[in-house]
This record gives C-alpha cells, sequence and structure tokens, in this order.
C-alpha cells in the first residue's frame, strides 16, 4: 500500500489526497508509532537508489502526517498557494529533499515559476547528488533570466554525458539555453560549457543556433561553416545555413544536391532539398525531386500534395488536378490519411476554370470529421458569393465555429475578401481594422488590410500596416513588394520604392509578380528598355492580366504599338475584366483590339 501511496502522490493532488486519507484510516495512532513506524520515503516520490541512499531516516509523525494532508486538501480545493508554502516549511524544518520537490511540483503546475525556483534551489541544496533537482533547478534558473546561475549545475550535468551521447547532449543544452529571455548571456554560457567540445560539428551547429538567435548573423554563418569543414553532409547545418539569408540558402542548397547526387537514397535530404528550392523560388528544380520522392515506394502523401501546389502556384490545372487525384486515392488507403484538403483544391481549381459545380461536387466529398471541415465552408461560402449571393455567403461564414484565433482570422478574412470582389470596399476595409485589432500579429490579416486599405486611398493606414508586417516579418518579399510598388504606382518617393523593390527582388528573386513590380519601377524611373525585359520574363514565368498590362503600356511609350497590342490582347485572353488591364486601356484609349 505505501509503494502505491507515493506513485500516486507523485501523480497528481486529488489522488494523492485521497490515498492518504486512506492510509492514516489503515494507520496505528501518531503515539503508537515506533522504530517500525512508515517512514517518509513511502509518501513522496518514489527516488533512484542513489538519492534514496542520501535521504533523510524521519519517522512519520502526527504533525508531519498532518500537514502533509492539509496540504494536499488545499490543492484538492485548487489552493496551490497554502499547499506550496506548506510544503516549503517541512522542507526547511526536515531538511527532506522531498518536500521540496513537491513544492517545485505544486508551483509548476501553478504556473508560478519564482516560486518554483526557490523550492527547486531548496531541493538541490537538500539533494546534492540528484540528478533530478540539479536539472529542474538550471532549466528554473535559465527560464529566470539566470543562465550563469545555471553553469555550475550544467557542467555538472554535461560532465555525467556517456561518451556515445555527448554529441546530441550538446545540441540538448543549447535548445534548454534556448527557452531563456536572455538570448546574448544565454550564448556566453554555452560557449563557456563546450570550450572543450569545439572539436565536434555538434557543439558548432548549438553554438550557431545559439548565435542566430541573438540576432548574430555573422557569427552563427562562421559557426556553421566550421561545422561543415568537419563534416560536409552534416544536413542540420545545411538547413540552418539556408536560414540565415538568400546567399546562405543558395550556398546550403548548393552543398545539399551535391549530398543528394551521392546519397540518392538519403530520403531525408532530398524532401530538405526540394523545400530549399521552395524556399529560392525554383519551382522547377522542385518538382523534381518531389516528384521523385513520390515515385519512391513510401506512403508518404507529402510529395503528391507539394507538386499539386506547385503546379497551381503555375496554373497548371491539368498536372495540378492529376496530382491531386492520386493524393486522394492514397489517401483513402490509408488509415489515418485525411483527403480532405485535396478535395478543398480541387474545388479551388474548379472555380478557377469557371466550373462552380464541379466546385461544389468536390466540396460534398469531403469526409464529415475531416479536420479540412472549416476549410471547406470557407471555400463553400465563396462559391456561394461567387453565384451573387454575398449575404448568404456571410451569413454561412458568420455561423461557423473557430477553434483556434488563426481559423476566426481566416474566416474574417474570407469575409473581407467577399466583400471586396463585391465591390463593397469600404466594408471590407472596417471588418479587417475589426479583426487586426483582435489579432495584431497575424501577417495575412496586416497583409489584407492594407491591400484593402490601399483599394481605399487610405495610404497611410496601408503603409502602417506593411511596416508592422516588415517589422513582425523582416524577410517577408511580399511585405516590401507591396509597399514598393505602391509608391511606385502613385508616382511617389520613387528612389524609396525602387530600395523596397530590389529588396523584395533579393528575398524571391524569381517571383513573377515581384519581377513586374522591378521592371514598373524600372519604367517609372526611366529605364524603358530595361523595364520591358524584365515585363517579358515576368509575363514568360506567370502569365497574369496586370503584368501583361504592364508590358503593354511599357511597349506602347517605347514605340512598340502593335507589340503592346498583342500583349494587351492576350492580357485580356487571361481576365478581361481585370481592374489594371481595364483601366489602362481606358487611359491609352484602346478599344479596337
Amino acid at each position: 500500500m505505501n509503494l502505491l501511496l507515493a506513485k500516486l502522490l507523485h501523480r497528481g493532488p486529488a489522488a494523492a489526497a485521497a490515498l492518504l486519507a486512506v492510509s492514516l484510516v489503515l494507520a496505528r495512532p501518531a503515539a503508537a508509532q515506533d522504530n517500525d513506524s512508515p517512514e517518509l520515503t513511502d509518501i513522496i516520490s518514489t527516488p533512484t537508489p542513489d538519492e534514496q541512499k542520501a535521504l533523510p531516516r524521519l519517522p512519520l509523525t502526527s504533525q508531519v502526517v498532518y500537514q502533509v494532508l492539509a496540504a494536499e486538501i488545499a490543492l484538492q480545493r485548487n489552493q496551490p498557494a497554502p499547499a506550496y508554502q506548506t510544503y516549503l516549511a517541512l522542507a526547511r524544518d526536515t531538511m527532506d529533499p522531498r518536500f521540496a520537490q513537491r513544492a517545485t511540483e505544486i508551483a509548476l503546475l501553478a504556473q508560478s515559476p519564482v516560486d518554483a525556483l526557490n523550492a527547486a534551489q531548496l531541493w538541490q541544496q537538500y539533494a546534492p547528488q540528484s540528478d533530478r533537482a540539479a536539472q529542474i533547478d538550471a532549466s528554473l534558473l535559465v527560464l529566470a533570466g539566470k543562465p550563469e546561475e545555471a553553469k555550475p549545475l550544467l557542467e555538472q550535468q554535461l560532465a555525467k554525458v556517456a561518451p556515445d551521447n555527448r554529441a546530441n547532449a550538446l545540441i540538448g543544452l543549447q535548445m534548454l539555453l534556448a527557452r531563456g529571455p536572455n538570448r546574448t548571456s544565454g550564448l556566453h554560457v554555452l560557449q563557456n560549457l563546450l570550450r572543450h567540445d569545439m572539436d565536434k560539428p555538434e557543439a558548432n551547429y548549438a553554438i550557431a543556433r545559439q548565435q542566430a538567435l541573438a540576432q548574430d548573423r555573422d557569427g552563427a554563418r562562421q559557426s556553421l561553416q566550421t561545422a561543415l569543414k568537419e563534416k560536409p553532409d552534416f544536413l542540420p547545418a545545411m538547413l540552418l545555413l539556408a536560414q540565415l539569408g538568400p546567399q546562405d540558402r543558395a550556398q546550403a542548397t548548393q552543398r545539399l544536391s551535391q549530398y543528394v547526387r551521392k546519397n540518392p537514397q538519403a530520403r531525408e535530404a532530398r524532401m530538405s532539398l526540394a523545400q530549399l528550392y521552395l524556399a529560392g523560388d525554383r519551382l522547377d528544380d522542385a518538382k523534381v525531386e518531389f516528384a521523385r520522392l513520390a515515385n519512391d515506394g513510401s506512403h508518404d502523401l507529402l510529395p503528391l500534395m507539394a507538386l499539386a501546389l506547385i503546379e497551381i502556384q503555375q496554373r497548371h490545372w491539368p498536372s495540378a488536378k492529376q496530382y491531386l487525384q492520386r493524393y486522394v486515392a492514397a489517401a483513402q488507403s490509408q488509415p489515418n490519411a485525411d483527403p480532405g484538403q485535396a478535395y478543398i483544391y480541387l474545388a479551388q481549381i474548379a472555380l478557377e476554370q469557371k466550373d462552380d459545380q464541379a466546385a461544389s461536387q468536390w466540396l460534398d466529398k469531403i469526409p464529415p470529421g475531416s479536420t479540412q471541415h472549416l476549410a471547406g465552408q470557407i471555400t463553400r461560402a465563396q462559391l456561394i458569393a461567387r453565384d451573387g449571393k454575398v449575404d448568404d455567403a456571410r451569413h454561412l461564414l458568420a455561423g461557423l465555429k473557430a477553434a483556434t484565433p488563426r481559423e476566426a482570422a481566416l474566416i474574417a478574412r474570407t469575409d473581407s475578401a467577399i466583400l471586396f470582389d463585391a465591390k463593397r470596399y469600404a466594408e471590407a476595409e472596417a471588418r479587417l481594422a475589426q479583426t487586426t485589432q483582435a489579432f495584431p500579429d497575424d501577417p495575412d490579416l496586416l497583409y489584407d488590410y492594407a491591400m484593402a486599405a490601399e483599394r481605399n486611398g487610405h495610404y497611410d493606414v496601408m503603409e502602417k500596416q506593411l511596416r508592422d508586417l516588415i517589422r513582425l516579418q523582416p524577410d517577408n518579399p511580399q511585405a516590401y513588394n507591396a509597399l514598393g510598388y505602391s509608391l511606385a504606382q502613385r508616382n511617389e518617393r520613387l528612389d524609396e520604392a525602387n530600395k523596397l523593390i530590389e529588396k523584395a527582388s533579393s528575398l524571391a528573386p524569381n517571383d513573377a509578380f515581384i519581377m513586374d513590380s522591378v521592371g514598373w519601377i524600372k519604367y517609372r524611373l526611366g529605364d524603358k528598355a530595361d523595364a520591358v525585359k524584365v515585363l517579358r520574363r515576368a509575363y514568360d514565368l506567370q502569365p497574369n492580366a496586370e503584368i501583361g498590362a504592364h508590358l503593354g503600356e511599357v511597349l506602347w511609350e517605347n514605340g512598340d504599338r502593335d507589340q503592346a497590342r498583342a500583349a494587351w490582347r492576350d492580357a485580356r485572353k487571361l481576365e478581361p475584366h481585370n481592374d489594371t488591364l481595364v483601366k489602362t486601356l481606358k487611359r491609352f484609349q484602346i478599344d479596337d483590339l
């Protein structure tokens, strides 16, 4: 009974208090207890054998029993503060580490890290050989922003790690220090702790991770280069290097490509290579790698979905549908797979192809228990709105229940998009303004709000939202592009617009719409010849009515009237009612294409 009591006491306050009461009923009166009375070892959680030897041998007196019972009843009544204070007092009175451990646990459950740290330090003081006490004490010190104070404990724990597990321990140590608020101090502690391990690539990789968190990108880059010299095929180092910037991503991609060529069966590396190609907008290269992964006989559905999404981005509808249908067939043969996402994309392709009936049929196929049920309902609302039933679509959206803030933001964004498409621009902006107050750090909301504000001529609001987005995501190319393009479109602050668009282009050099902005700012700055070259490249990469409208305008102003008309004709075939195209043709009084 006592061993069971010890285990359950450690599991939770309710079970512990109940079982304590049972044990007290079965026990002899306190006055009758002697040398064979139950020991405290039987009440508090079972220590390790080494810790057991160092525990004080305290009899289970009536006073101790009363205090433990009172503390556990307080916990059962959701009163952690008196329970914590009681266990802390017991620890100080008895110098028994198990009471300090229990106080630590209570404070952690109550989300009181300061109290947890006080108790953990007492626990570690009374059980200096306990690895558990040292680990929790060190963790709480790091979380409190005191990594320097945690250093002796961390050094002590690191010294106990077996040689064959040391590489993992070095990275685990960094992951602990990364949880603290003081990233720079954490870096200094980590560098000191790993000073004897710098011949290991994992040590340099761990330091690079912390340097990146401390915003020391140059230091992180140097540490990763060292790690890759020590271990050229060190995949985690390659992937972290790719996150430091476009040039680093290119270098990491080259290294990883060489590694995959030498190790064609390295599936994880190939997947990472495909993702790096995506990050660098090398869509065709990404397709090659994802296609190999999709056809390697595994049951992984991700490559099929990735291929479908790339084809959708490139507007290759037949290929996209083929991959999505393969995804559905594969998902239906796997017990835990969900084909819902594929059905949604199939519906969206049907919408792009103006086939509303097919879109509705695809949405009908989403299983009731699918994780994509909400997304399916959102797509159905878009379908209803396309049929001109805007209020019905909004009513459907209003009835949806969001399980997370992100879902709530998505519903609001869809609602505003429906209003926007219905040319109810003021309502769309107001909806986004309201939602952004509730979710100020949602990047998609900030971007949509900025675009709605621009449409209504509220350029100050637009600029504020985009600059907030840039602060939130300093490597977001679309934010720089949108702000730069808006300035260029209005022929304002062209030098600043050029710098913003250059920044966007450096982050996403193969993005057709950013390329369109590059061509447009060149046109605004008077470089018409180069503008034509860039716009042609953008249009070839992504045939789009707005890009075609820009290309036609620059050709027209450059004196190439026939080519301009041809560009506009092609653009009108793609999207005859495109706002930019319609306004451009009206401005140049073109009505005979």
